[in-house]
């Protein structure tokens, strides 16, 4: 199956590993690497024309469009491993539970007869009860708020929260010095975007 899959992607890899247009308009250009950006010989180049910036922007593109097929690779991938998981599961768990059941009366049972201990030890392994927690789940709680508001007023828990907006507009619009709170203004980001092709 994982064969599979992998095949299909390298199938598609394989396409992507043709010739770029930015490759074919601007073949005297080359890519610098992240190491060499940050590097002194990173000045050797730089983006100073529209066909120059057209390449960078292509190139952004294209790196993009292949971090996304590996993220769908890695989805797929993930949601196959998680089937097969589930399926080769399935028989195992019908067992434990099964078995679980047919042994649950008998310990009981014996550890029943103990004094202190809540185990059952036997030579394969030990069966022991363990006290759980308490579970309540709120199915209603617009009938359960309406219930306690009535009678049980304690059992409301009034939650205090900041205002992230009130809180913008004393510090940016007012000018207020707001202890415990970090802010700082909004700044442009560059966004990319493929252009659309027009029928």
């Amino acid at each position: 199956m994982l064969a599979t899959v992998l095949a299909d992607r390298m199938t598609e890899q394989a396409t992507l590993a043709l010739p770029s247009p930015s490759d074919i308009l601007y073949p005297d250009f080359f890519s610098p690497t992240t190491k060499e950006l940050g590097s002194a010989s990173s000045e050797t180049f730089a983006i100073d024309s529209v066909a120059r910036a057209d390449w960078a922007i292509a190139r952004i593109i294209e790196a993009q469009a292949r971090m996304a097929t590996r993220a769908d690779l890695a989805a797929d991938l993930h949601c196959r491993v998680n089937s097969w998981l589930a399926k080769a599961n399935t028989s195992d768990e019908d067992s434990v539970s099964y078995l679980m059941a047919l042994l649950r009366p008998y310990a009981e049972a014996e550890i029943a007869t103990q004094h202190r201990s809540r185990s059952l030890i036997l030579p394969s392994g030990t069966a022991s009860l363990r006290r759980l927690p308490d579970r309540l789940e709120i199915t209603d709680a617009k009938a359960a708020m309406a219930w306690a508001e009535d009678t049980h007023p304690e059992a409301i828990v009034t939650k205090k929260e900041l205002s992230k907006s009130a809180l913008k507009t004393l510090i940016f619009t007012k000018g207020e010095a707001v202890p415990g709170v970090d802010a700082c203004l909004g700044s442009d980001e560059l966004y990319i975007r493929a252009r659309a092709l027009k029928d």
